[in-house]
């Protein structure tokens, strides 16, 4: 079987959580910063009210980076898989997960590739042990069933991500794939990769993503990739986040921390115009972790 050897950027994606002392040592202003940022949204969702339950929820299963893990799924009305599926991206694996994904029970099933699902893009055919003839009779033998699989289409968000490594749907760093590319009233937006700055290490998610949240603003935006990354952020798009992504992307700066405190102060004194509702939800729902995928965390369910 064909098979990916890892490399360093692959151990940095996977690698574990820092603790909060060497996060410190490493970066001061970035620690002291994303505390503050931290401390804001934790305030804020505690004293927003608690949403009325009047029988028109969705709920929404989300789960990333299985990596040919089949746990055990939540009831819900929509399932949506953020890619990874497999971890070699064969074909056999890939049938394995879809099989596995049509025998859920939820009515809507969302799927999106990820950088280690090789066979579904058609720019890694004709690569080494991958004959470009093979790999197109093994995607058209592929049975999706009730799946809706997205890949670029009026209704597909891209499932590229930034470089990392000889893997799938990569675009180089530098480049911008994403500006003016999410249609305008998104409510639900999928991506492979996370936004730079948030449930990404800080580092590892990409920018002109984080450009797109700003302008589009759903309501919800699942993704994965970034597995140490994983949980839910919501985003308010004030002066507050705004000056602390932005002291993130430069690595700190005395300006920038100072811009991050001013921001958090008028957040305490409601001078932020901070609403009561969470302008995005973000979910990192990456189910496999550690060095070698060794852990396993459940499903995260969104109600909207």
């Amino acid at each position: 079987m064909f098979r990916r050897r890892s490399n360093g950027i692959d151990a940095l994606i996977h690698r574990p959580r820092q603790s909060a002392s060497q996060r410190f040592l490493q970066a001061p202003v970035i620690f002291l910063t994303q505390t503050l940022y931290r401390w804001r949204l934790s305030r804020a969702a505690a004293t927003r009210p608690q949403p009325s339950t009047n029988g028109n929820e969705v709920s929404i299963v989300c789960i990333s980076d299985t990596h040919n893990s089949q746990p055990r799924l939540p009831d819900g009305d929509v399932l949506i898989h953020a890619g990874d599926l497999t971890q070699n991206g064969s074909f056999e694996e890939i049938k394995s997960a879809l099989n596995w994904l049509q025998s859920q029970p939820h009515r809507h099933k969302i799927v999106a590739a990820g950088n280690h699902d090789l066979l579904l893009d058609s720019k890694c055919d004709g690569s080494p042990g991958r004959p470009a003839d093979v790999a197109v009779a093994d995607r058209a033998r592929l049975s999706w069933g009730d799946i809706r699989y997205l890949q670029e289409s009026s209704t597909t968000i891209v499932p590229q991500v930034p470089r990392c490594g000889n893997w799938a749907f990569q675009y180089e760093r530098s480049e911008d794939v994403w500006t003016n590319t999410v249609p305008d009233g998104t409510d639900i937006l999928v991506t492979h990769v996370p936004p730079r700055t948030h449930l990404d290490l800080l580092h590892l998610g990409c920018g002109f993503l984080l450009g797109e949240l700003w302008r589009v603003r759903p309501r919800l935006h699942v993704f994965g990739h970034i597995h140490a990354g994983r949980g839910q952020e919501q985003l308010y798009f004030d002066p507050l986040q705004q000056a602390y992504e932005r002291a993130v992307v430069s690595r700190g700066g005395i300006w920038n921390f100072a811009l991050t405190v001013k921001g958090f102060l008028r957040s305490l004194l409601g001078l932020a115009g901070l609403g009561t509702e969470v302008k995005t939800l973000l979910v990192n729902a990456a189910v496999v972790g550690g060095l070698r995928d060794d852990e396993r965390w459940t499903p995260i369910l969104v109600d909207m």
